[in-house]
């Protein structure tokens, strides 16, 4: 149950990535890949009560909703208190997302226990499907995902995109808290539906929204529900009380976004950002098939903050096909054993790529991806023999937009990026008086970066 909004993070890199067009059959090879623009960047100004080294510590400060006591709430609690594993493995996790989202919750002026919703709904595992087809961080149901918005399709799934499904979930909650009036009955909404909840109350309560939600006749799960979250975030508020140890998180985004205009394998894509397929999955688990299809409309990949220009300068020396798979429309008579022994792939590997069965049959016109040159040997070979001796290269020149903020200055900025101030007002022909808005050229003097660099 969640919504989908285009609103950016407050830290943002935006890299528009301009190649030669592709066929949808990934056919043809590409040339090399000379042309990249900055267009803005954003860099992330902590405000001083944000300031905490800690990101559990700003969270605290945020919790605002009423403390009650229950058994369940006690038991829950207690469940929690026991079982440091569990918390260990949810703070490894959340670490990836859990600054955005609070920075969401935080600039939509919303309870910081909202950002601990996902430890209830997913256990922050962007990839937890339920036996109600419930999919993603936020757990959306298929009908609430489309009624918000979020695309469902073959290639992809919002539903476990991080940044449109935690807009969409962040709508949500705050539809119902129009709706409902407070928290607690807008949780109960989320996760019974606000059409089950609304009933309950016009037909026990009057249409009473004040009524305590520990007074309605809830479904035994949404009572835990509210109730689990109410002890996790008592754990997390007092975690010494409870016995608990709390790994500290860093109070800085863990990821940056990067627009890319053309399809590209995600384990090449992994590669060129110098980071394992798994980090590289666990940060866009939207896209469910090896290549990212990026032909009908731009598509936005998350990265961690310090491999952004290691992808941009790795993609940038890389002068072989992005793809290594294309399209196949299935024949009357095809089997996968003959895609299997045609494509030179395994049937098991062929059945996962596809969302398939090993013993499902093919129907005539059904979408395939089937390797472009059997087990994408040139590929492999490039990365292996090619990026890392690339990193002996001398300096490149990186040119670099950038789109002057309030509160800027021409000192400012040449300190930041290392630059001459005379330089920088001989590059752009102008004095030291900036406007907002204004856009500066820079130029950036960048070693190649082997993939496999930290």
């Amino acid at each position: 149950m969640k919504i989908a909004s285009n609103t950016s993070p407050v830290l943002i890199v935006t890299v528009v990535l301009i190649f030669l067009s592709v066929t949808a059959q990934a056919d043809g090879a590409l040339e090399k890949n000379d042309d990249i623009t900055v267009l803005e960047t954003k860099p992330y100004q902590t405000e001083p009560h944000k300031q905490q080294d800690d990101l559990w510590t700003r969270i605290r400060a945020g919790f605002s909703l009423t403390n009650i006591q229950s058994q369940e709430i006690q038991q829950h609690e207690s469940n929690f208190s026991k079982n440091q594993r569990f918390i260990d493995h949810i703070v490894e996790r959340s670490q990836r997302y859990l600054f955005y989202i609070i920075e969401e919750v935080e600039r939509r002026h919303m309870p910081a226990e909202i950002a601990l919703l996902p430890i209830i709904e997913s256990a922050f595992d962007p990839d937890a499907y339920s036996h109600r087809h419930a999919a993603g961080l936020w757990q959306f149901i298929p009908s609430t995902a489309k009624a918000f918005g979020l695309e469902q399709n073959w290639w992809h799934d919002e539903r476990r995109d991080i940044i449109a499904a935690t807009q969409a979930a962040l709508d949500y909650l705050q539809m119902l808290y129009k709706m409902f009036g407070n928290w607690k009955l807008a949780l109960a909404a989320y996760n019974w539906g606000q059409g089950s909840l609304k009933k309950a109350i016009d037909e026990n309560h009057g249409g009473d929204k004040s009524v305590n939600y520990q007074h309605i006749d809830l479904p035994t799960e949404t009572r835990h529900y509210i109730s689990k979250l109410i002890a996790i975030r008592n754990v997390i508020a007092h975690p010494r009380r409870y016995g608990i140890k709390l790994k500290p998180i860093p109070n800085r985004p863990y990821f940056e976004q990067i627009t890319i205009t053309q399809q590209i394998d995600v384990q090449l894509a992994a590669r060129l950002a110098g980071i394992p397929e798994n980090e590289f999955n666990a940060l866009n688990p939207a896209y469910h098939r090896p290549i990212i299809k990026a032909e009908d409309s731009p598509r936005t990949l998350l990265l961690p903050a310090t491999k952004i220009k290691v992808f941009i300068d790795n993609l940038e020396n890389y002068d072989e096909a992005l793809v290594s798979w294309r399209v196949y429309q299935a024949q009357q008579t095809d089997t996968l054993q003959d895609l299997s022994s045609r494509y030179r792939i395994p049937v098991s590997k062929l059945a996962e790529t596809n969302g398939i069965s090993e013993q499902a049959t093919l129907k005539k016109g059904q979408t395939l991806l089937v390797p472009r040159d059997g087990n994408s040997i040139r590929e492999r070979t490039y990365l292996a023999h090619n990026l890392l001796k690339t990193s002996t290269k001398s300096p490149r020149t990186e040119h670099l937009v950038y789109t002057v903020k309030k509160g800027d200055t021409l000192q400012a900025i040449a300190r930041r990026y290392g630059i001459d101030i005379n330089t920088v007002r001989l590059w752009n022909k102008g004095s030291d008086r900036l406007s907002i808005g204004q856009k500066l050229t820079l130029k950036l003097t960048m070693p190649f970066n082997s993939p496999y660099s930290s």
